[in-house]
């Protein structure tokens, strides 16, 4: 156990500037309007549990930039960044439901569920 501290804090350290890397290269992407280089760097970090990045994410699929306008795709990662402190994505939340379907609205939150459910377990 004692081993496995050092190399964890090496492993978290040694990818820190990647991760942050990767957030500024989509914010950059983004506001040169370069939308798909946006989504392709904030996804993976979405994914990897990024709140800002799932908050970004939920927003570029509200509008369909840089990806088909999907409003499932971005009602669940706009609940998942509000669940995971991102004050935005409730109030984004809120107003997509506006303009979804009750089944549509129930499909994202299922997701939601299931990638909550998921990531945790990691």
């Amino acid at each position: 156990m004692k081993r496995l501290i050092p190399v964890l804090l090496m492993l978290v350290l040694v990818s820190a500037p990647v991760y942050a890397g990767d957030f500024q290269d989509g914010e950059n992407a983004y506001r040169k309007g370069d939308y798909r280089t946006a989504f392709e760097k904030f996804e993976p970090l979405a994914e990897q549990g990024n709140a800002q990045a799932q908050w970004l994410l939920a927003g570029l699929y509200a509008r369909g930039m840089g990806v088909a306008r999907d409003y499932v795709q971005a009602l669940k990662w706009s609940a998942i960044a509000g669940a995971n402190g991102v004050e935005e994505g409730s109030i984004g939340r809120d107003l997509l439901r506006k303009k979804m379907t009750p089944d549509q609205i129930n499909k994202a939150f299922r997701e939601a569920g299931e990638w909550m459910r998921e990531y945790n377990k990691k």
